[in-house]
């Protein structure tokens, strides 16, 4: 499924330093968003009106930007423009009330993720070849 490609080319793409590996990454996690986005034409949710385990699986997306405000990304990769049906998504799935009982504060994410940073940049060096 396009979601686990996603995750592991978004956080390459996320946490790898800058540079020329960093872009390819950024290319790759595009190009699967772009399948994402084709599963939820016609759909709510990846599995029609409800939310479902493709869903959950995707969840990560729906908080994508914390991540990107950690890493310093500077232009979101996922923009309305480009994957309206993600940002769509991603704003019923995080405001639908059972998931939102789950989710800590953005503000606590943030500072989770803060802590995290180096860990996920070395995690990142080691998933790639040089």
């Amino acid at each position: 499924f396009a979601a686990d490609r996603c995750s592991r080319t978004l956080f390459k793409a996320l946490w790898t330093p800058e540079g020329e590996a960093r872009k390819g990454f950024r290319e790759e996690a595009k190009e699967n968003l772009a399948l994402m986005e084709a599963q939820l034409e016609g759909r709510r949710f990846f599995g029609g009106d409800s939310i479902g385990l493709l869903d959950v699986a995707a969840s990560g997306l729906a908080w994508l930007s914390v991540l990107e405000e950690v890493a310093g990304v500077e232009t979101s990769m996922i923009r309305e423009e480009d994957y309206p049906a993600l940002c769509r998504w991603r704003g019923e799935y995080a405001s639908d009330e059972v998931v939102k009982k789950c989710l800590p504060s953005r503000d606590e994410m943030v500072a989770y993720y803060a802590a995290m940073k180096d860990r996920f940049v070395l995690l990142a060096k080691s998933m790639h070849k040089k």
